[in-house]
């Protein structure tokens, strides 16, 4: 019993010695397998991240707010854990599904003729190492092409 609090004691002091670094987002590769079934669509997204520390980190089930020119859209969410392997540069692909408000479509239509559009992602990201696990704040905008909004343009 002594040993076991010994190591289970040893190792948080060495656990909490190490300094996390967070993965970073290099940008995305790909969209595909766009399904919509009413207000929800899934699809895989290939993003390319980096992750600086000596081991790997699995990021877990999530759920991030989406907003299309400060214009409330829905959830995003994570329902897979993904593995981002130590001191690589990866592509993971992210099974994502967005929960859509009503109206939401139509909003998505409308900002499709427009040149640029900023989409902004916000809330909490889980990652973990072992049992330790870390909520990450995210508050993200990116610029896309209107273009890349249109129906017929999904997954291509």
């Amino acid at each position: 019993m002594l040993r076991y609090l010994f190591l289970g004691l040893l190792s948080v002091l060495l656990t909490s010695s190490c300094a996390i670094e967070s993965p970073e987002f290099m940008g995305s590769e790909s969209m595909e397998g766009f399904k919509i079934d009413g207000k929800t669509i899934t699809f895989n997204a290939g993003i390319k991240m980096s992750n600086p520390n000596w081991f790997a980190i699995k990021i877990k089930r999530s759920m991030l707010d989406v907003y299309i020119e400060e214009q409330y859209m829905g959830k995003l969410s994570l329902d897979k854990k993904v593995k981002l392997k130590a001191k690589r540069e990866s592509v993971l692909q992210f099974p994502l599904k967005a929960e859509l408000e009503d109206g939401a479509m139509f909003t998505i239509l409308r900002y499709a003729s427009k040149e640029n559009v900023n989409i902004r992602f916000k809330g909490k990201v889980k990652g973990g190492v072992w049992l330790f696990s870390k909520k990450i704040e995210i508050d993200e905008t990116r610029q896309v092409s209107g273009k890349s909004l249109q129906l017929n343009q999904l997954g291509k």
